[in-house]
Order: C-alpha cells, then structure tokens, then sequence
C-alpha cells in the first residue's frame, strides 16, 4: 500500500510540474505567432521557424527525460526568440 501511495504522490508531482511547464503552451503560440506575423520576410520567418523547432525539440527531450537543464535551456531560447517573432 505504501508503494501505491508513493507511485501515485510521484505521479501527480511529475505531472504537475509538466503541465506548469510555460513552454508546453508557449511553443505552439510562438509558431502561430510566426506564421501570422506580417511584418518578416520569408527569409526571416524561415529562420525563425527553424530556431523555434529546435528549441521546442530540446523541450520536448527534457520533458522525455525528465531533464530539467535542457527545459531551462528550451525556455530560453524561446525568451529569446519571442521578441524577434513579435516585430
């Protein structure tokens, strides 16, 4: 009983903190963004694009392997990003 009750306290804790992930929801908002955005050339948006997807794929590894450095690293690179995605 004990060993249910701790499996079932790590699963809501581990489940927990991925839905507080703001890069769950701010990835997708963040391509949305760019393809709407009207003011970048093709050029830019292209580029912009492959950064985002490589950020969001350091994410969703981190998320895979419960690694908290390589979210931080993808919720960085998103910092940086949304600025320049937002002109």
């Amino acid at each position: 009983m004990r060993y249910l009750l701790t499996a079932v306290i790590m699963t809501l804790a581990f489940s927990n903190s991925a839905l507080a992930c703001s890069g769950t929801e701010d990835y997708p908002a963040a391509v949305k963004a760019l393809e709407n955005n009207q003011h970048l050339s093709a050029e830019q948006k292209d580029v912009l694009m492959k950064d985002l997807m490589a950020g969001m794929a350091i994410h969703d590894d981190g998320h895979a392997t419960s690694n908290m450095s390589k979210m931080g690293q993808s919720l960085q690179i998103l910092q940086t990003l949304k600025p320049q995605i937002s002109q």
